[in-house]
């Protein structure tokens, strides 16, 4: 038997907040876009519907950016892991074999 540890795949849920949200970074856009509607809709009481409807988008927004997708935390990360794929090089240059690659950067030292 192999007496190794299994690490569980839930493992990194415990380092996040409620399962889902990165202490800074998403407890940040919820925060604000909850506040921000919420400063909104005490204004806006004595208004119409339309301004209501329009003073819950920073809440929906923001919850929507936090909410938890698989293979992601949420839906923030899978955004800013598209734009890293679009905005890196796309051109890749094939160097040769490892070996041959490591042998040439020893001879220019």
């Amino acid at each position: 038997m192999n007496n190794g540890y299994l690490v569980p795949a839930n493992t990194k849920k415990a380092t996040l907040v409620g399962g889902f949200m990165r202490k800074t970074p998403d407890l940040v856009i919820a925060g604000l876009g909850t506040a921000i509607s919420l400063i909104g809709l005490m204004v806006a009481t004595k208004y119409g519907t339309v301004v209501t409807i329009i003073c819950l988008i920073p809440l929906l927004v923001s919850w929507f950016l936090v909410m938890p997708i698989p293979y992601y935390h949420n839906t923030l990360c899978l955004l800013q892991s598209i734009l890293d794929f679009y905005q890196r090089r796309k051109k890749y240059i094939w160097r040769g074999w490892c070996m041959r690659y490591e042998y040439e950067k020893q001879d220019k030292k």
